[in-house]
């Protein structure tokens, strides 16, 4: 047994125990978890422990296997329970075990043809332009900058041209004034709703602010002794696409899933070819 996975299920050993999940979960050695009279071993996780997995998402893995492994259990114990142990029922159970062995081997060959990535950037940038359409905003998001100072601020000329310049020293000279001011500078980086970038400015209620979508450069409010210089840097709006990093989670569960069923499609074909050339299945139809 290798020892990251002993170091993990000692982790969760100490976690389960604690929580009291499984009914007397370690009676007996290295037994991690009970359904009835099955149990379930340390030695029986080192066999399907995926390769490459580490730290806490090894942790996680196994918690969900133990997990399911107890479900599914005490479902066929269930089962087992209330239609009895006819052969009609012995079907149904060895067909149950049947889809669990088969579940497994399909992890295995996942993991044996995918080696250690089941996909390239590439691959998930080509599925985001190829679905282009599954990806459609419903609401304006921007990037920008939001600076409020005293508007009796001296240095105001200075200011605007670096605000509205933005490169790195600029940015700089920028937030040293705001310090030094003690005046407020805020900087959007990551898309956000274009509601939220307006609750730093002092807009009215009801109001439609749609119109500064269409402008560029610094734009200005005021409230009271208080001035609002801001930048759009970057817009999209309701029907165009949503940018790939709002969406690249999603686009990645997607590339895996149709990922993982195109290399058990292609080991489910050849398996089945092989057999049948071996005379190993034969179909007499």
């Amino acid at each position: 047994m290798n020892s990251t996975l002993r170091t993990i299920a000692l982790c969760l050993l100490v976690v389960l125990a604690a929580c009291k999940r499984f009914p007397n979960p370690f009676e007996g050695e290295r037994v991690l978890a009970r359904a009835g009279k099955d149990a379930l071993r340390l030695m029986d996780l080192e066999a399907v422990l995926p390769t490459g997995i580490t730290g806490a998402d090894s942790v996680k893995w196994v918690e969900n296997y133990v997990d399911r492994w107890v479900r599914d259990n005490l479902k066929l114990q269930e089962a087992m329970l209330i239609f009895g142990d006819d052969a009609a029922d012995e079907e149904l159970v060895r067909a149950y075990r049947n889809s669990l062995i088969t579940r497994r081997l399909e992890q295995h060959l996942i993991e044996k043809m995918a080696g250690d990535s089941l996909y390239s950037e590439k691959d998930l940038h080509d599925y985001y332009n190829e679905h282009r359409g599954d990806f459609v905003l419903d609401r304006s998001i921007v990037k920008g900058r939001v600076v409020a100072f005293p508007t009796a601020y001296r240095q105001k000329t200075r200011l605007k041209q670096l605000f509205a310049s933005w490169r790195g020293d600029e940015a700089d000279e920028v937030l040293a004034m705001a310090q030094k001011g003690a005046f407020t500078l805020r900087e959007v980086n990551d898309w956000t709703e274009y509601s939220q970038f307006l609750a730093l400015l002092p807009t009215r209620r009801n109001a439609s602010y749609d119109d500064l979508l269409t402008r560029s450069g610094v734009q200005e409010m005021t409230d009271g002794g208080t001035t609002y210089w801001f930048v759009i840097a970057e817009k999209r709006t309701a029907g165009e696409t949503t940018p790939y990093e709002m969406v690249s989670e999603i686009v990645r569960q997607s590339v895996a899933t149709r990922r993982r069923a195109e290399i058990v499609k292609a080991s489910e074909d050849s398996i089945y070819r092989a057999a049948l050339l071996e005379k190993r299945a034969v179909i007499n139809l």
